[in-house]
């Protein structure tokens, strides 16, 4: 198999399984996949759809022009057009975006990749807050004991906050607001790369301390074990929003929270659709189960001899 027909294979799982809409050829003129741009002409793609057609891993989806296609066993009510590459409706369910004003501006308007931001994860260990009490003596809050660590920046974008609690739980808060991460696969390994420096900033710190009563590194457990107890899923517009800002919350049961509201990015406004989410479970499922809804990950060069 050919690297940019894997490279293909895999763009086609995200758009369809992450980005829930069916794809065109004006998915693949140029195209990006974990880091790496593509370029592909009409003539290759038709032999490529032709080929994964016969070997049953996509079907037409809607029989337009251009021609949309989809991964047997993912049915779309209707075809998408190429001005609304999001969804806005796996953000904010239809019947609460239908009752805004705004709907009929928003389901026109390009919409970015899906994106997480606010990520809020803890974990426990035993005998943690003595050892950062003794390192960061100054920085104990008088009045919960709690201890907020410096800030650690990755990548220009990503703002990590830890605080450890008198109760030997911590806490770690992923500030991203302005540059949400995307669902795709760059993002998803700057933050993982983001989350293996702050689990070794927290080890290093353990061992180094003359204050650790015996604990040591090996008592931080692994990134991917966090519990992820909140993150805010959602997607921005790429136009600006030129009128009055506006804040709008939903609530449905007990714990859903949607909201739609202008956000200062750069030197516009953008209106953001996003969903507070509570997946409560370990940091590595909650990401692969956002990532790939299906449970299966399409590896570039699959299926090759």
């Amino acid at each position: 198999m050919s690297k940019l027909l894997g490279a293909m294979k895999l763009k086609i799982k995200e758009i369809v399984f992450v980005e829930d809409r069916p794809f065109s050829y004006l998915d693949f003129a140029e195209f990006e996949i974990c880091g790496q741009n593509y370029k592909m002409n009409h003539g290759t793609f038709r032999n490529n759809i032709s080929r994964l057609k016969k070997q049953g891993e996509i079907e037409v989806a809607f029989d337009s022009k251009p021609a949309f296609y989809t991964i047997p066993g993912k049915k779309f009510n209707k075809a998408m057009t190429h001005h609304h590459a999001g969804v806005i409706h796996s953000i904010v369910p239809e019947h609460l975006i239908k009752s805004t004003p705004i709907y009929r501006w928003l389901k026109q308007r390009p919409i970015q990749k899906q994106a997480l931001h606010d990520i809020r994860l803890t974990f426990k260990t035993a005998g943690i807050w003595d050892v950062f009490s003794n390192i960061y003596a100054d920085k104990v809050n008088p009045a919960n004991k709690d201890i907020q660590l410096p800030t650690l920046s990755f990548f220009n974008y990503i703002d990590v906050i830890v605080t450890v609690h008198h109760t030997d739980t911590v806490t770690v808060a992923i500030a991203c607001s302005l540059r949400p991460i995307a669902i795709d696969a760059k993002d998803m390994f700057q933050l993982f790369e983001a989350l293996t420096r702050t689990e070794t900033y927290l080890a290093n710190k353990m061992d180094k301390s003359r204050h650790n009563s015996g604990i040591s590194a090996a008592h931080i457990p692994s990134y991917r074990s966090w519990i992820v107890k909140l993150w805010h899923f959602g997607i921005d517009t790429l136009d600006a929003y030129g009128k009055e800002g506006f804040h709008i919350t939903f609530e449905e049961g007990i714990s859903d929270v949607y909201r739609i509201y202008t956000k200062r990015k750069g030197s516009k406004d953008i209106v953001r659709l996003e969903h507070q989410e509570y997946p409560r479970q370990a940091f590595a499922d909650a990401v692969i189960k956002k990532l790939f809804p299906d449970g299966h990950l399409l590896i570039p060069g699959e299926g090759s001899k």
